[in-house]
C-alpha cells in the first residue's frame, strides 16, 4: 500500500484545497493568480506588493522543500521521490507551494518482525517534519496501528514456539555442583575419602541427621 506524507504549510493567498483524497494537505497547488509585468526578470519593475509575494513565494519554496526532504531522508528506501505544486509569482518564477512524498505502508507478508522494523521506518519518516501535517499525523497513527498488531502476531508466534517445546529438561550432570563454591566441593571430596578409609567393613550402614 502507499500513501502520502505531505507538507504542513498552508496555502498562501487563499489558495485552492489541492488534491485531498491522496495526500489530505499536499500545499494545494496555488494557480497563477498573477500576470508577469513585462520584462519581469527586471525586480525594480515590481511593484512594492508584488515584492512582497515574491518574498513570500520564496519562504515558502524553502519551507516545502524542506519539509518533504525531511520525509524522504527518514523514510529511506520505503519512500519514493517529492513531487511539488507550483505557483508563478509575479516576477515570473515557479515557487513551490506545496508537496508529497509517497511512502509504503503495506506489511511485509508472514513476517511481524519485519514489519514492525519497517513500521518504525514510516512512522519516524512521517513525523519527521518540525510541523508535521495532518495528513503525516494520520499516516503516523495508521502505521502505530499496524505496527501493534505485527506486535501482538510476533506476542503470539513466540507463545506458540515455546509451547510446542514442553518441558524439556536438561539431563543430570553429576559434576555440576551449581553455585557451591568449588573449594567447598574440594574439602567434601576429601572428606568422603578420609570416611571411606575409616568405616569398618560391616554391613547395614545407614545414613542419618548429623546431631
Amino acid at each position: 500500500m502507499i500513501d502520502h506524507i505531505s507538507t504542513s504549510i498552508p496555502p498562501l493567498h487563499n489558495a485552492g484545497e489541492g488534491n485531498k483524497p491522496l495526500s489530505g494537505n499536499r500545499g494545494a497547488a496555488e494557480k497563477a493568480e498573477f500576470k508577469p509585468p513585462e520584462n519581469a526578470g527586471a525586480a525594480s519593475e515590481l511593484s512594492e506588493e508584488q515584492q512582497k509575494q515574491v518574498d513570500e513565494l520564496k519562504k515558502r519554496d524553502q519551507e516545502v522543500r524542506a519539509h518533504e526532504a525531511a520525509h524522504k531522508n527518514a523514510g529511506g528506501q520505503y519512500a519514493g521521490s517529492a513531487s511539488y505544486t507550483y505557483t508563478v509569482g509575479p516576477d515570473g518564477k515557479r515557487y513551490a507551494t506545496g508537496g508529497e512524498v509517497p511512502i509504503d505502508v503495506a506489511p511485509v507478508e508472514g513476517d511481524p518482525e519485519a514489519t514492525v522494523a519497517k513500521l518504525d521506518v514510516v512512522i519516524a519518516a512521517a513525523l519527521a517534519p518540525a510541523k508535521p501535517s495532518a495528513q503525516d499525523r494520520q499516516v503516523a497513527a495508521a502505521a502505530v496501528a499496524a505496527r501493534n498488531k505485527a506486535r501482538a502476531e510476533l506476542a503470539a508466534k513466540e507463545k506458540e514456539e515455546l509451547s510446542g517445546e514442553g518441558d524439556v529438561k536438561e539431563p543430570f550432570d553429576v559434576n555440576d555442583f551449581g553455585s557451591t563454591p568449588q573449594a567447598s566441593v574440594n574439602k567434601a571430596y576429601e572428606g568422603g575419602l578420609n570416611l571411606g578409609q575409616e568405616v569398618p567393613n560391616t554391613s547395614g550402614v545407614n545414613f542419618s541427621e548429623v546431631s
